[in-house]
């Protein structure tokens, strides 16, 4: 091969990857933007499985609420009696005009104790209460805290997608990379890979039912399983419903104390 061929190759190619990186970061961009309402309400049932079959079923209530630019969410626990109004609020914000990431602020209220703890940032890759999604995967994570590529393309069950990788900023992160499917025409995950700080796979996320309500994309059923524990949690959602009337007194740390969601 001539050596104008070379460098016209090795330019071209360099090229190539600078708009994958960017096209990349505008698809997350899009991910993190779907419209979800301004308000949504659901019950769900949790069913965590361990590694020789045995469930546990679990029960919860969530609701949903943007105020301003701020995203406000609180999910309680119905059932059963152990965790009965145990509950957890969140607030995500957007990134700071620079780019830099402004961390959620969320609190975990525990009735057995009466008392309402702040989770911190380093525990936010945490297992929420004993199942296998973490309080970061609860919430909208900041794009801030990661880097993105394209790293192929595949169908998921039919749908045409794009393998998008999201990698922590942060070197000490428990979870140092994602990888999800996205779908092309609607930007819905469809299923995601977890890696853990050592870069082996620790979880794997299967998304189904996924469908329009009011004109908004809903994932109705989740299946989050870690491979390293052969543990696993299955999220289904029911009577998701999006822009209806919800007090905002519900998204504050006094309606947690005063188990106001119960």
């Amino acid at each position: 091969m001539k050596l104008t061929h070379i460098v016209l190759g090795t330019a071209l190619f360099f090229a190539g990857s600078f708009a994958f990186a960017q096209t990349a970061q505008e698809i997350a961009q899009k991910v993190h933007d779907l419209p979800d309402g301004k308000t949504s309400s659901s019950t769900a049932t949790l069913t965590l499985i361990d590694k020789n079959g045995k469930t546990r079923v679990r029960e919860v209530a969530t609701y949903e609420m943007k105020e301003g630019t701020t995203k406000k969410s609180v999910m309680v626990f119905r059932t059963p009696k152990d965790v009965a109004g145990v509950s957890y609020l969140s607030f995500d914000y957007p990134d700071n005009p620079d780019g830099s990431v402004k961390d959620s602020d969320s609190w975990l209220y525990l009735p057995a104790m009466k008392k309402v703890r702040r989770v911190s940032g380093s525990s936010k890759d945490d297992d929420f209460q004993g199942t296998d999604f973490t309080y970061d995967d609860l919430g909208d994570r900041s794009l801030g805290k990661d880097t993105f590529a394209i790293l192929g393309e595949e169908s998921v069950s039919g749908i045409p997608c794009w393998i998008l990788e999201y990698k922590a900023k942060d070197k000490n992160a428990k979870i140092s990379r994602r990888v999800y499917w996205i779908g092309k025409d609607n930007y819905v995950t469809y299923k995601g890979e977890f890696y853990d700080k050592a870069g082996k796979l620790k979880k794997t996320l299967a998304c189904e039912e996924i469908t329009q309500i009011s004109g908004y994309w809903a994932i109705q059923k989740m299946t989050m399983t870690n491979v390293q524990s052969k543990h696993s949690t299955v999220y289904e959602t029911k009577n998701k419903q999006f822009d209806i009337p919800i007090d905002a007194n519900y998204f504050t740390v006094s309606a947690l104390e005063r188990e106001l969601l119960k």
